[in-house]
């Protein structure tokens, strides 16, 4: 159960072997090999999907729907013939699949670095 818990979090299946039984002394072959020999357990598979059908019930706010609001934004602007508001929206979906290409930020200036000396003997030496 810890394991398929583990899982279900989005840790990896080598991390999930560790947290829920006691590896410590394992080699790490060993660990990756249970680990797999677990997640091919039929039952185990099925706990984990159960589990992640769960967490996403329990989500908030998912991707899809904000899609489903960014979409439906689109629409409400197109409506209404407001193109930056089209604008915006696609703008944002687009940000949100990675279409954008990735940012770039020019710094300018200077690096300003500090030395501090630390007097590591005892003051009250006397040598």
């Amino acid at each position: 159960e810890a394991f398929a818990q583990a899982i279900a979090d989005g840790m990896t299946q080598a991390d999930a072997y560790r947290s829920a039984f006691d590896a410590a002394k394992m080699k790490s072959e060993t660990i990756h090999k249970r680990a797999s020999e677990l997640m091919n357990n039929g039952y185990v598979t099925g706990r984990v999907k159960e589990l992640k059908n769960k967490l996403a019930a329990k989500a908030l706010w998912t991707r899809e729907m904000s899609v489903q609001a960014l979409v439906g934004a689109y629409k409400i602007a197109k409506d209404s013939g407001n193109a930056s508001g089209m604008t915006g929206a696609v703008k944002e979906l687009n940000a949100m699949h990675g279409y954008n290409e990735p940012l770039k930020v020019k710094l300018d200036g200077e690096l300003v670095t500090r030395i501090v000396l630390v007097d590591m003997e005892d003051d009250d030496s006397q040598d």
